[in-house]
């Protein structure tokens, strides 16, 4: 054996023997309950990216954090943190410098969205208190998987096969909610005719088409449930379309149809698209998580009306199945770890004063409650919190009136009122026109953050709490 075949033998064995040794570490922390991995999504424009930032600043710097929800920050336990690699995850590292820096600009702007998935570790250094006095010093690993909240919608597809899909698919285009935006495209969908032989040509136009009315669904209407969700995300020809007139077509007549038929030409397309796409980010991605933080524009959702908030809480609904729920045993706890915890949480709750932030919570608890009904009977703890991952706005009063004042994204000093947020979901449609025209101005990161001074936020350490107040 030559010298470099030898070197490079060494080199390998050297490498075994450290992922050896870091799985077994990994292992223990897990056994140990010294190590919790935690999913985070967003739905569309939640501000995942700048949470996970604020996050992970406010227990890097506890000297300049304000949390005083967070025990170990209130008790002076709460030592700081350290940024590692995500072991055993094969996924990109989450750009945290990139982000805090986009905070930290002159002027400050926020983080890019993210539309992969990353992860990494966060090392929380503690003090441990003996009961003579003594102390000494523990660390929790805190694995966080961010991913984007489109991918979670389609993970719902995996328990439909194509008829069952198109179906459901028929039901929910055909609402107001949507069929005003492209009636030309609902028609030719729902024109196509099963049995016909398909015309590629004719369906990769049509499928140019729909991904356009899904993007407009999200931007117009500020919709929730939309498949494919990373259609939203990207430009692949995934080709995708629900046959939206399947009437007179039992299941079987259509599993019968030839290979060439329309039916069975995009039924061959959806079953690729969730093989090669919704399959493997499900098996890879939702094996590691002990728990789930989704992330909510609750307000955004709301002052963009009725048939934003149905179709908001519709994708709850269907989301509320995809996870494993339970306690996870000590040997599942390495392979099959269950979500043990899942929490909503409605953010950037400093467009609205600060009397509106419990009914903005209760409010969201309402969906939760109507759509995860059946997740209480499966054991599945769930929370909801209303937070601020950055405050971007102070309240002020002027002729006895409370307001809030802050810059836009322009960089503009501006003062303004919230249409009064009520704890309830408008009973009939006129109680909608309270919050008709009345959406608060999109707000720009505040200045002179990380100058000897932490990142200001609201309840990101009531946050900090739900997701690990028992591993602390």
């Amino acid at each position: 054996m030559n010298d470099s075949r030898r070197a490079r033998l060494k080199g390998k064995v050297r490498q075994w023997r450290r992922e050896a040794r870091e799985k077994s570490h990994w292992a223990a922390e897990r056994l140990l309950d010294r190590r919790v991995c935690i999913g985070i999504t967003g739905l569309s424009g939640a501000g995942k990216s700048t949470l996970i930032t604020s996050l992970i600043h406010q227990l890097k710097h506890p000297q300049k954090s304000q949390l005083p929800g967070f025990a170990p920050a209130l008790n002076g336990d709460l030592l700081g943190a350290e940024i590692k690699p995500a072991l055993d995850s094969g996924q990109p590292p989450f750009e945290y410098e990139q982000c805090l820096q986009a905070l930290l600009a002159q002027p400050p702007r926020w983080p890019e969205s993210t539309r992969e998935l990353s992860a990494l570790e966060l090392h929380i250094h503690l003090r441990r208190r003996h009961r003579l006095g003594r102390s000494g010093t523990r660390t929790l690993v805190l694995e966080l998987r961010d991913y984007p909240g489109e991918w979670l919608m389609d993970l719902p597809m995996l328990q439909l096969d194509y008829d069952d899909w198109c179906r459901q698919q028929s039901h929910i285009i055909g609402a107001d909610s949507r069929a005003g935006l492209a009636p030309q495209l609902v028609s030719q969908l729902a024109g196509l005719e099963p049995q016909a032989t398909a015309e590629p040509g004719l369906l990769d136009a049509l499928w140019r088409d729909y991904h356009q009315f899904l993007l407009d669904c999200r931007s117009q209407r500020k919709l929730s449930y939309l498949q494919p969700g990373r259609a939203l995300l990207d430009g692949e020809d995934y080709g995708v379309l629900p046959l939206l007139d399947l009437r007179g077509h039992s299941r079987e007549q259509l599993e019968a149809l030839p290979p060439e038929s329309n039916y069975q030409y995009l039924a061959r397309r959806y079953r690729d698209y969730l093989r090669e796409q919704v399959a493997p980010f499900a098996e890879s991605h939702f094996r590691h998580l002990d728990r789930q933080l989704v992330l909510v524009d609750m307000i955004g959702t709301l002052y963009a009306g009725e048939q934003a908030l149905d179709d908001m809480r519709l994708a709850f609904g269907h989301i509320a199945d995809t996870f494993r729920y339970g306690r996870s045993g000590p040997l599942s706890k390495l392979w099959r770890p269950r979500v043990d915890r899942l929490v909503f949480a409605a953010t950037k709750v400093d467009q609205v004063l600060a009397a509106d932030h419990d009914a903005l919570r209760q409010l969201l608890g309402q969906q939760l409650q109507q759509a995860f009904a059946g997740a209480h009977h499966r054991g599945l703890p769930l929370f909801c919190e209303a937070i601020a991952a950055v405050r971007c706005s102070n309240e002020s009063q002027r002729q006895g009136r409370r307001m809030l004042v802050g810059h836009d994204m322009e960089g503009h000093y501006l003062g303004f009122e919230n249409a009064e947020i009520f704890a309830h979901v408008p009973r009939v449609g006129e109680e909608w026109q309270h919050y008709a025209g009345a959406a608060p101005p999109q707000l720009r990161p505040p200045m002179g953050m990380g100058a000897g001074q932490g990142v200001p936020h609201i309840r990101v350490d009531a946050l900090l709490n739900l997701l690990l107040g028992d591993k602390v």
